[in-house]
């Protein structure tokens, strides 16, 4: 039988992971919607056609918008897990690093959508939320899953 002992700081790990991350997907959601809206493409076509930027600023824009919102739901699932896991021995840590990665995911976000940037280049504002989910990457692997391979 294994035994998983949770700190008692964990609070902030499941605060970041099972709330911060789903209430950012939240608002990626709202913006996309509204995005959508403005930009008049009907579900359930998932993109704007290159004929409808080219007659409508709002339809790149909401392009955009859902590409960021893509790729937030391509990424955010692994760092929920790599959080929560890497929370069971680097509990600080981990939320800090979880925290850093929302608030990169959120300029990215803002950047790729209202920067103003052509191809949505302002996402590279929030680029550095790859260094966040690498570092949780490497303390689930590394850290923690060390000590479960020894068990």
């Amino acid at each position: 039988m294994v035994a998983i002992t949770i700190p008692e700081n964990y609070g902030a790990v499941i605060t970041v992971a099972l709330g911060a991350i789903p209430v950012l997907g939240f608002v990626h959601g709202i913006i996309t919607g509204r995005q959508r809206k403005a930009a008049k493409v009907p579900y359930p076509h998932s993109y704007a056609t290159q004929e409808q930027c080219r007659e409508n600023a709002k339809a790149e824009q909401f392009n955009c918008a859902q590409r960021a919102h893509a790729n937030f739901l391509e990424n955010a699932s692994q760092t929920m897990l790599f959080t929560l896991v890497a929370g069971l021995k680097y509990p600080q840590l981990a939320a800090g690093i979880g925290a850093a990665w929302v608030f990169f995911r959120t300029l990215f976000l803002y950047g790729y959508v209202y920067s103003g940037k052509p191809q949505g280049k302002g996402r590279m504002m929030g680029g550095f939320f790859w260094l966040a989910q690498g570092a949780l990457w490497g303390l689930s692997v590394f850290g923690v899953g060390r000590d479960l391979i020894s068990i």
